[in-house]
This record gives C-alpha cells, sequence and structure tokens, in this order.
C-alpha cells in the first residue's frame, strides 16, 4: 500500500481514477514522451493498460501541487529482477514524469526524495533503488545524481519515440542504506 505524504509544496498519494484525464494528458504529451522513450501517440487503449500497470506498481504515486490540487506528475517504483530474471525483492526500479509546465521548479527533486525517505524509513528489505535513463535527457540525469544516484553503466536500448530507434540508456544506482 503506497503511503500518503506530504511535502511543503506537494501531497504524494495513489494514483486514483480520478487521475487519469490528468495522466493521458501527460503521456501523450510529445515534451514528456520523447525524453523518457514513450510511444508518441498511443492509442487510448495502451494508455489505459500503462495506466492500470502503473496503478499496481508496488509504490505508485500522484505528485499533486498543493496550491492547485491538481496533478502534476506521477512516481512509479517498479518490480525489480537480478541478472537471471528472477524477481529481486531487495531493489526497485524508479520512474516518474512531470507536467513540463513545472519542470525547473525542484518539484519533482522534492517528491522523489519524500518518496525515498519514506521507502528508507519502512523497513522494507529494499536496499537498492535503480533508474534508466536516456542519457540524452541531461534533466532526468542531473536530478538522479542530485538524489545521490550514481551512474554504473550505459547501454544502447531500443526507444519507440517517434519510431524504433537506439538510443543510449544510463543505469543508475542508489543504495538506500548509505544515503
Amino acid at each position: 500500500m503506497t503511503a500518503i505524504l506530504k511535502t511543503v509544496r506537494l501531497d504524494l498519494r495513489p494514483l486514483t481514477d480520478s487521475d487519469y484525464p490528468a495522466y493521458k494528458r501527460l503521456v501523450t504529451d510529445r515534451q514528456i514522451a520523447q525524453p523518457t522513450g514513450l510511444m508518441e501517440n498511443p492509442d487510448a487503449q495502451q494508455i489505459q493498460r500503462w495506466y492500470r500497470a502503473d496503478r499496481q506498481a508496488p509504490r505508485s504515486y500522484a505528485v499533486v501541487r498543493h496550491q492547485t490540487n491538481a496533478l502534476i506528475g506521477v512516481i512509479l517504483f517498479y518490480s525489480w529482477v537480478d541478472d537471471t530474471g528472477a524477481p529481486d525483492e531487495t531493489g526497485l526500479e524508479l520512474g516518474y514524469f512531470m507536467d513540463p509546465d513545472c519542470w525547473g521548479q525542484g518539484f519533482m527533486s522534492e517528491a522523489v526524495a519524500a518518496c525515498l525517505t519514506d521507502l528508507a524509513r519502512t523497513g522494507a528489505p529494499v536496499t537498492t533503488v535503480w533508474a534508466n535513463t536516456l542519457v540524452s535527457n541531461t534533466r532526468s540525469v542531473r536530478l538522479l545524481e542530485k538524489l545521490a544516484f550514481r551512474t554504473i553503466g550505459d547501454q544502447l536500448m531500443a526507444v519507440t519515440s517517434g519510431g524504433q530507434t537506439l538510443q543510449r540508456q544510463a543505469l543508475l544506482r542508489l543504495d538506500l542504506n548509505y544515503r
């Protein structure tokens, strides 16, 4: 169960049915789809599949601004699998996206920091949080580095944004025990 978290400017709560219109607007925004590698112009069924899957992630947060009570982003922690493909309960993978109108204002770093602090406090077996980002997504790389993630490698990845292409993706790691 995802906890409800509060920061100075944000509420972080589970995604609800009422969040779907804002979620749909965000995942279909080209400024979000392109740097995250999301499929551009997904059909309604694909968006609904993404939304259902994101609501079922081990920890999924709607990022809601106090001032407007509007959903401005989403933070997700997905199950992690080890090199053999087996589930690894000591790791989670972080994913996130935010309304471009809110970029550069520190909202995502505030929100992710609150989620990571809560995760470290819960006593869960999770000791490592992983994140993948396109190397070209410098905003995301800087955000993760600001939050103490360390780049441990990169690889070419097939990205569907604007057609199937290969792009360089960085793998970053945060050890919760050393935060």
